[in-house]
C-alpha cells in the first residue's frame, strides 16, 4: 500500500489543539453513544460561539431515561415493576393468549428446608427464560410451580428443633410422630414463603399469589389424595407390592434409601478380606476334588470380601456356569478351589505360587457343598451365577441374599429363605452369633468377624474405593434385607424405554450421552422401593394382618381416609386415630375380621414417589409436558420417577422433552460450601448488581458444563453486559421521545432508504429470526452472545455510527427515516432481550409507551434466512474497504479530512459503484464516503495486491462545517460562509 499524508506534520501539530464532536455531543445530551464514534477535528477558534449558534438545529437525542441506577434506586424500581407488572403476567398470558398450541412446562419441585442456592437460580430463571420467550411470541404458557415438602431432610430439622428445646430445659417429652409432623410442616411452609417471594423478585412467571391453582404443595390434601389413589391403582394391578428385599439402608436415618438419595464417598475404606472355607467330603460329582479328599487333604473354595461383617449372612458361594475351575496347590500347602482365569491374578494378590494341579468344568461345582464360616455343622451349596465374573476376585462369589440384589434373585430362584441378621440400626440381632449379638456391623462387626477368622485369611488388607454413604446424614448406607413396598419396575421398563426415544433431550450436544444415560439407570434398576420407616410424609395406606403380617390394601379404607383427609385438610389422623376410628365396619364385615386383628402401618411414601406424580395434580390424565428441565441429577430421580409412574397409571411419558442443566460451583471448580467460604447466594448478587445481572448470568453461562462457574469477575461482567444494553437502550430512547411517549409507530419509507440502511434492516431481521430460533432449541448461551454482538457491532459499531450525519444533521425526510428505522430496532431490541432482562425492558419501555412491554403488538419473527441482494454486497465490500483503510491511516487524525484514491478488482469496483457512482471524481456526499467516514473518495479499477486494496490516502487543507463537522468547506466559501451546502440547504428548509 501507498501512503501519502500532505503537510503532514503540520497537520500532527494541529492536531493536539482540537475538540471532537463526540466530547460536544457528550457535553450536550450526557451520555456517550458509542465507544467507536469518531473523532472529528475542527479549529477551537470561536467554538463556544459556533455551538451556540448551530446547537438548536442539531438533532440530539433526549431522554429522561436514566444512563445509572444506583442499588437503592434499582431495588425499588424492581419491587414497583414486579408489583405493577410481573404480578400480572401469568394471568394477562392465560387470557389473552391464544388456548391453541399451548406450552406446557412442567416445574419440577424443589426441596422446602433451607435458603435458596445457585442452584435454584439457575433452575427457575432457565424455565422463565423459555416461559417469556414463549409468551413475547405470542404462544400461552402453563407453568405451575410447585414444592416438594416431605422427607428426611425436613424431619431432620424438626428433631433439631425438639432437642434444642430439650437442652434449654423444655419438659416436653419424647418426640411423637404428631410433633414431628407439626414442625416439619411449619418449617416447610415458612420455607415455601420464602422462597416464593424470592421466586417473584427474580421475576419468574407465575401465578404467585394464587393459593388454590397458582402453585401446588406435596403436603396439600387435593395432592395427596391424587398420590393415594395412584397407590391403590398401582396395587390393583399388581404393579406394587410388599416383599422381603435388600434395600439401601440408612442405620444413621433409620429409613430405606432410593438411589437418588445416595451419594458416594471417593475415599472410603473398607477390608479386603480372601477367605478359605472348607468344603464338606460329599464331592462325589467332582472327581478331582473327591481323590484329594480320600488321600485326607482339606480342599477349600477360596472368596472375597469388602464387607466381612456380611458373612454371618452368607447362605451359598455363587460360580458362573461358563467358566473353568482350577484345583491348585499354593505354596503354603493349602489345597485351593478357584477360577481357572484369575490364577496368574490371585498368584500375585497373595504372594503366594500357585500349581495347577486339575482343570475342573463349572457343571462340576452344582454338586458341592461347603461349611458356613461360623458354623461347620450348616452345609450350604454352590450356586450358578451370570454376575459372576472373571476380572478380578476368584472366580467364586460369597453369597448373602439379605445384602445383594444379585444374591438376592439367585437365592429367591433357588427358594432359598432370606437370612436376616442385622436390624433398623445396622446391629446384630439375636439371630446373628453371640459374639456379633447388639454390634453394630459396619465397624465392630468388620473388626470382630476378622479376627474371628484370621485362621482361614488368605489374606487381609485395606482398600480404598467408592462407597455409599446418605445424601443427607453423610454417613455409610448398608444393603439389607427388610419388608418393604416396591414397584414392578421390570413389568415397566420395556415400555419406559420405548417411551424415552421419543423423548428429545437438551441441550442437544450431549442428548446423545443423556439419552444413554436415563435408558442405562432404567435398566440397571430391579426394583423400586417406594416405602421409608419415618413420621414426615405421605403414609401408606394399608394395614396388615397381626398375626400372618400380610397387608391390606382396600377401597373403602382409602374411601374413609380421602373423605377424612378433605374434611380435617391434613392427614395426620392416620398416625393418631384409632382402628375403630379409622377403618369402615363394612370392610371389617368383607373381610370378616375386627380391629383386634388389625395393625396400622407406619411407612411413609418415598419423597420421589410423591414428586414422581406430581403430574397427575398439574397435568391430569391426559395432557403431556412439552418440557421437564432440571439439574443432570434428575436422571436418577425425578426424571426417572416421573416417567415409572406415568407408564405405569396411564402408558406414556409424561414429558415431550427433557432439558438438563448442570450445578453451580466456584471459579476454581469446587461445589459451594459454608465451611469453604466460597459461597455467592443468589440474594448477594441481586443486591449487588440487580436482578437482570442475576438473570443475564445464568442465561450466558448455565447450559455450556455439568459445572457452571460463579465467580464476581464473571458476574461483573455480566453486570457490565447489562449496563451496555441500557446505554443502547437510552440512546435509541433518545431519538424516538424528543418530544415524549410514541404514539404511534413510525413508518419506514422505501424510497428515502440508502444501500446501509437496506444492508441493515436486513441484518436486524436476521438477527431477529436468529436470536428466536436459539431460543426455540434453548441455546441460551449463543442467544446472549448474539445479542451483545448485534448491539455492539451492527447497531452501535455500524449503523449508528454510520447514519449519525443523517440523524443529526440531515433533512427532516432524511432524520424521520432513520428515526423510524431506529424505532423499529428498538422494538426488536426489546422483543430480544425481554426473556433475559426484563426489568431493563419494562423500565426503558416506560419512557416510550403508555402500557407494558408484553402487552405491546410484538414485531413478527421472520421465519427464514433472507435472499442476498445488491445492498448487500456492496455495504460488505465497503466494510472490508473502510478495514483497509483504517488498517493504514493508523494516526489520531480526522478521518472526515481524509482523500482516498482506492483501486481495486473490477468485481469490487462494481459493487463499490453503488454506494459512489461517480467513481473517477472526489465525491464527498456518496453513501461509501458516509460508510467509510472519509472526505472523498476516487475508485479506479487496477491493479490490487494481496490485501485486496490499493490505497492512496492525503489530507485536505480545507476546513469542516461548523455544523456537521462532516462536509469539507469550499475554499470560495470560507470565509464568509462557515458551514457547507448541505447545512445551508437544511437551515433554509427547516429554520427559516
Amino acid at each position: 500500500m501507498k501512503t501519502n499524508l500532505q503537510s503532514g506534520n503540520a497537520f500532527l501539530s494541529s492536531v493536539q489543539a482540537v475538540h471532537t464532536d463526540y466530547k460536544m455531543l457528550q457535553s450536550r445530551c450526557g451520555w456517550v453513544i458509542s465507544t467507536r464514534i469518531t473523532t472529528r477535528c475542527y479549529a477551537t477558534k470561536s467554538v463556544a460561539k459556533d455551538v451556540a449558534k448551530y446547537t438548536g438545529t442539531i438533532n440530539l437525542p433526549k431522554t429522561k431515561f436514566p444512563a445509572r441506577l444506583n442499588a437503592e434506586k434499582r431495588n425499588q424500581l424492581e419491587e414497583q415493576l414486579r408489583k405493577d407488572c410481573f404480578s400480572k403476567l401469568y394471568d394477562w398470558n392465560r387470557t389473552n393468549l391464544p388456548e391453541e398450541n399451548e406450552f406446557v412446562l412442567h416445574d419440577g419441585p424443589p426441596y422446602a428446608n433451607g435458603d435458596l442456592h445457585m442452584g435454584h437460580a439457575v433452575n427457575k430463571l432457565l424455565k422463565d427464560l423459555i416461559l417469556k420467550h414463549k409468551i413475547i411470541s405470542g404462544t400461552r404458557v402453563h407453568y405451575v410451580p410447585g414444592w416438594d415438602c416431605h422427607g428426611l431432610p425436613i424431619e431432620l430439622k424438626a428433631l433439631e428443633a425438639f432437642h434444642k428445646k430439650k437442652k434449654h430445659g423444655s419438659t416436653e417429652g419424647s418426640q411423637t410422630a404428631l410433633h414431628i409432623r407439626n414442625t416439619a410442616r411449619k418449617f416447610a411452609v415458612e420455607t415455601i414463603t420464602k422462597q416464593k417471594n424470592a421466586f417473584e423478585s427474580w421475576g419468574v412467571t407465575g401465578a404467585w399469589n394464587d393459593t388454590t391453582k397458582g402453585y401446588y404443595r406435596t403436603l396439600d390434601p387435593t395432592y395427596i389424595r391424587a398420590q393415594l389413589r395412584l397407590f391403590h391403582e398401582l396395587y390393583e394391578r399388581n404393579l406394587i407390592y410388599r416383599d422381603l428385599k435388600p434395600v439401601y439402608w440408612s442405620p444413621s436415618s433409620q429409613s430405606a434409601l432410593a438411589e437418588a438419595e445416595l451419594e458416594y464417598d471417593e475415599a472410603h475404606q473398607s477390608p479386603s478380606l480372601y477367605l478359605k472355607l472348607s468344603l464338606s467330603n460329599q464331592a462325589a460329582g467332582c472327581p478331582a476334588i473327591e481323590q484329594q479328599q480320600h488321600a485326607g487333604t482339606e480342599v477349600f473354595a477360596v472368596i472375597w470380601t469388602t464387607t466381612p461383617w456380611t458373612l454371618p449372612a452368607n447362605q451359598a458361594i455363587c460360580y458362573n456356569p461358563s467358566l473353568e475351575y482350577s484345583l491348585v496347590r499354593s505354596s503354603a500347602g493349602d489345597m485351593l478351589l478357584i477360577g481357572k482365569d484369575l490364577i496368574d491374578y490371585l498368584s500375585q494378590q497373595l504372594a503366594l505360587c500357585l500349581e495347577v494341579l486339575q482343570i475342573i468344568p463349572a457343571a462340576q461345582l452344582q454338586t458341592l457343598k461347603y461349611h458356613h464360616p461360623f458354623n461347620r455343622a450348616e452345609l450350604l451349596p454352590f450356586l450358578p451365577g451370570a454376575h459372576v465374573k472373571a476380572e478380578k476376585g476368584t472366580g467364586l462369589v460369597h453369597t448373602a441374599p439379605a445384602h445383594g440384589p444379585e444374591d438376592f434373585l439367585v437365592c429367591l430362584e433357588q427358594k432359598i429363605a432370606v437370612k436376616n441378621l442385622i436390624d433398623e440400626k445396622g446391629c446384630y440381632n439375636n439371630s446373628a452369633p453371640g459374639f456379633l449379638v447388639g454390634k453394630y456391623a459396619l465397624t465392630d462387626g468388620n473388626q470382630l468377624i476378622t479376627e474371628m477368622l484370621k485362621h482361614a485369611t488368605l489374606k487381609l488388607t485395606t482398600m480404598e474405593h467408592s462407597y455409599p454413604i446418605d445424601w443427607r446424614t453423610k454417613q455409610p448406607v448398608m444393603l439389607r434385607a427388610s419388608d418393604q413396598w416396591f414397584i414392578d419396575t421390570n413389568s415397566l421398563k420395556h415400555s419406559a424405554l420405548e417411551a424415552i426415544k421419543e423423548v428429545d433431550i437438551y441441550p442437544r450436544t450431549s442428548s446423545d450421552v443423556s439419552k444413554k444415560v436415563l435408558e442405562g439407570q432404567l435398566r440397571k434398576r430391579p426394583y423400586w422401593c417406594i416405602s421409608r420407616q419415618r413420621a414426615w410424609g405421605v403414609p401408606i395406606p394399608a394395614l396388615y394382618n397381626s398375626t400372618s403380617k400380610q397387608p391390606i390394601v382396600h377401597p373403602l379404607l382409602l374411601a374413609a381416609v380421602e373423605d377424612r383427609l378433605m374434611k380435617e385438610s391434613s392427614i395426620d389422623f392416620w398416625w393418631t386415630a384409632t382402628l375403630e376410628d379409622l377403618v369402615p365396619k363394612q370392610m371389617l364385615r368383607e373381610l370378616n375380621t375386627t380391629c383386634e386383628n388389625l395393625e396400622k402401618g407406619h411407612d411413609i411414601m418415598d419423597i420421589w414417589f410423591d414428586s414422581g406424580a406430581s403430574w397427575m395434580t398439574v397435568l391430569g390424565n391426559d395432557r403431556v409436558a412439552d418440557l421437564y428441565l432440571e439439574g443432570i441429577d434428575q436422571f436418577t430421580g425425578w426424571f426417572q420417577s416421573s416417567l415409572l409412574t406415568s407408564i405405569a397409571a396411564r402408558g406414556k411419558a409424561p414429558y415431550k422433552a427433557i432439558f438438563v442443566h448442570g450445578f453451580a460451583v466456584d471459579e476454581n471448580g469446587l461445589k459451594m460450601s459454608k465451611s469453604l467460604g466460597n459461597v455467592i447466594s443468589p440474594k448477594s448478587i441481586v443486591d449487588r448488581y440487580g436482578c437482570d445481572t442475576l438473570r443475564w448470568w445464568v442465561c450466558a453461562h448455565a447450559i455450556q458444563n455439568t459445572s457452571i462457574p460463579v465467580s464476581h469477575k464473571l458476574l461483573g461482567s455480566s453486570a457490565e453486559s447489562v449496563q451496555k444494553l441500557r446505554g443502547i437502550l437510552k440512546f435509541l430512547l433518545g431519538v424516538l421521545t424528543t418530544n415524549g411517549p410514541c404514539e404511534t409507530v413510525p413508518t419506514v419509507r422505501d424510497d428515502q432508504l440508502r444501500h446501509v440502511d437496506r444492508y441493515y434492516l436486513r441484518q436486524q431481521a436476521e438477527f431477529h429470526r436468529t436470536v428466536f430460533q436459539l431460543y426455540e432449541s434453548y441455546q441460551h448461551n449463543r442467544a446472549s452472545a448474539t445479542i451483545l454482538n448485534f448491539c455492539l457491532s451492527t447497531l452501535s459499531g455500524l449503523y449508528v455510527h454510520v447514519v449519525k450525519d443523517r440523524l443529526y444533521c440531515g433533512t427532516k425526510a432524511e432524520q424521520d427515516n432513520v428515526t423510524a428505522i431506529l424505532d423499529h430496532t428498538y422494538r426488536v431490541l426489546s422483543k430480544a432481550l425481554w426473556p433475559i432482562v426484563p426489568y431493563l425492558v419494562e423500565e426503558s419501555w416506560t419512557f416510550y409507551a403508555k402500557d407494558h412491554f408484553f402487552k405491546s403488538p410484538q414485531p413478527p419473527s421472520p421465519t427464514n434466512p433472507l435472499e442476498p441482494c445488491p445492498s448487500t454486497a456492496a455495504i460488505e465490500s465497503g466494510l472490508e474497504l473502510r478495514h483497509a483503510v483504517y488498517q493504514q491511516a493508523q494516526l489520531n487524525v480526522n478521518t472526515w479530512l481524509l482523500d482516498l484514491e482506492v483501486f481495486c478488482t473490477a468485481t469490487d469496483l462494481s459493487s463499490l459503484s453503488l454506494l459512489h457512482p461517480l467513481r473517477d471524481r472526489a465525491e464527498s456526499t456518496s453513501e461509501l464516503c458516509e460508510l467509510l467516514q472519509v472526505g472523498s473518495i476516487v475508485l479506479r479499477e487496477g491493479h490490487a495486491d494481496s490485501n485486496r486494496f490499493t490505497i492512496t490516502v492525503s489530507k485536505s487543507d480545507k476546513l469542516l462545517c461548523r455544523r456537521c463537522r462532516r462536509y469539507l468547506l469550499p475554499f470560495e466559501n470560507a470565509p464568509p460562509s462557515d458551514i457547507c451546502p448541505r447545512c445551508e440547504t437544511v437551515l433554509k428548509l427547516q429554520y427559516s
